[in-house]
């Protein structure tokens, strides 16, 4: 038993340890909190589809799919930082932009049409798209053809100390002693340095087009869906696209030049797939023509088959918003401030008390509750930053909530360990008794606010639409849940390592209103 619990207390230990790590050093890309519009402003919207008349539910279903994913890329594209875009019932959609101070740019970011284009990208001896890195490197000036002219041109976005400039092309020119020049689009030379930060994003390519000159364009695709390649032992997904009859001739063009462009059977360009100049894939043209529809192979799993295939589809939204906006609201971050630190504040004391309630009314058992707390403090913050769970004032008040709760249900254990000790029980027989028979009031009472988080949680998704309530629910959820943890693991593992030590013997220290005999 004493070997079983050393255990448990290392392991409560390193749990501790990578919480507090987590909150402190950036881990899985987690750099801090995500806050809501309501704590750091921002703008938030609410729209309702207007699907055709007669659609089904499953082609509404993929319909509100599609138009997730496409307005998601668009605004991961602009750059906002940790945008919250999420499905509400059947028909709706809520947006949210943190720190956006135009709500008509905003409205503009989400309803505009995406634009989807091919374009023949260039690839390495390895068959990988070259980037700008690449060229930026000495080594590697063997990609560049010395008796080229016109030298190579990226697309890439450069960032000056004024403005962002999007889309600047830079050309690359080679001299006869094999330097590499850049140059921008005025022909002044480049700033190299400037430049390396954006190397993995820029792309060596030119715009796919028919021997006419007509572009190969989203608007020539007549649809794409997953599929399976039967031709192996084993199944394996990849995504099917057919075009219309301009389309097939212009790809079977593109696909033939292509198709030339490498020696042996090994294209030196692939037709790369840009949704609003952002690259979705860069699949390699192994056969000279394909009749107006081919496949897209690759690594596939079935779920980035489903998606590539619905970003292909999703150039522009795949039906209308209704307008205006159901709801459509700019907050402003003055406040967010001062509710922060409020919060905090609020927080603080409410920690503090608890704590001090506990030591003078349970003594020892009470201290080790306060350890389990800050225990639990920690873990929950780590778990609101690693999933990431946005927080908002109201999200921050079920976490200050919870923390309560967490205590309550070391007062029912500790309760039942003072009946215990009444009738003469040891310290360890009163400690499993007190788990074991509060055990089942403890279940009961979480289940129940279980239930209550999940019902606030499908109202505030569906039925009103609220964030606010959403985020109320999944701290409260998840503050219980780990109060659950600490109170019966944590509480429970830090008493079981008094017994068997003179400590054991003090009975006074384990409760200031002990029944005596």
């Amino acid at each position: 038993m004493v070997r079983r619990n050393t255990l448990v207390f290392l392991v409560i230990l390193a749990i501790f340890a990578f919480a507090v790590c987590s909150l402190v050093y950036p881990l899985f890309d987690r750099e801090e909190m995500r806050l809501g519009l309501d704590l750091v402003g921002g703008v938030h919207l609410v729209y309702q589809a207007d699907f055709p008349e007669g659609s089904s539910a499953e082609e509404q279903a993929s319909a509100m799919k599609r138009a997730l994913i496409t307005i998601e890329k668009r605004i991961d594209k602009y750059g906002v930082a940790e945008p919250i875009i999420q499905q509400l019932g059947d028909d709706r959609i809520m947006v949210e932009l943190p720190g956006f101070t135009d709500i008509d740019a905003a409205k503009s970011l989400v309803e505009q049409t995406g634009f989807l284009e091919f374009r023949e990208v260039e690839l390495n001896g390895s068959g990988q798209p070259v980037f700008l890195a690449d060229y930026l490197e000495q080594e590697n000036l063997s990609f560049i053809d010395t008796q080229e002219a016109g030298g190579r041109v990226f697309v890439v976005d450069v960032l000056n100390e004024e403005e962002l400039i999007e889309h600047k092309t830079i050309a690359f020119l080679v001299a006869d002693n094999g330097e590499i020049k850049l140059t921008d689009a005025s022909g002044s030379p480049a700033d190299r340095e400037a430049l390396e930060q954006y190397a993995p994003q820029g792309l060596s390519w030119v715009s796919a087009r028919g021997d006419d000159g007509t572009p190969l364009t989203g608007d020539l695709l007549a649809d794409a869906f997953p599929s399976l390649d039967q031709s192996g032992v084993v199944p394996v997904p990849q995504v099917s696209i057919e075009w219309n009859s301009e389309g097939g001739i212009i790809f079977d063009q593109v696909a033939k030049r292509l198709y030339n462009s490498g020696q042996y059977g090994v294209p030196q360009r692939a037709l790369g797939i840009f949704l609003d100049d952002t690259l979705l894939s860069a699949p390699q043209i192994l056969e000279p023509a394909y009749g107006g529809s081919g496949v897209i192979t690759g690594n596939f799993t079935r779920e980035e088959a489903t998606e590539l295939a619905n970003l292909l589809k999703s150039g522009a939204l795949p039906m209308p918003l209704k307008q205006p906006p159901l709801y459509q609201e700019k907050i402003s971050a003055t406040l967010g401030a001062d509710f922060i630190d409020m919060s905090l504040m609020a927080g603080l004391i409410g920690i503090i008390l608890v704590m001090l309630f506990m030591i003078v009314y349970y003594r020892l058992p009470g201290a080790l509750a306060s350890l389990a707390l800050i225990f639990y403090g920690a873990l929950v913050l780590a778990v609101f930053k690693l999933i990431p769970v946005t927080l908002t004032l109201a999200g921050i008040g079920g976490f200050v909530l919870s923390i309560g709760m967490a205590v309550d249900a070391n007062v029912l254990i500790f309760e039942r360990m003072k009946e215990e000790f009444a009738i003469g029980r040891t310290l360890g027989a009163a400690i499993e008794a007190g788990f074991n028979r509060a055990w089942t009031a403890i279940r009961d009472s979480n289940i129940t606010t279980f239930i209550v988080c999940a019902i606030l949680y499908w109202l505030g998704s569906s039925i009103i639409a609220s964030a606010p309530v959403m985020g109320f629910a999944l701290t409260l959820f998840i503050g219980v849940a780990v109060s659950m943890f600490s109170a019966i693991i944590v509480t429970r593992t830090l008493l079981r390592l008094f017994v068997g030590t003179p400590l054991a013997k003090k009975t006074w220290l384990f409760s200031a209103h002990r029944e005596k005999k």
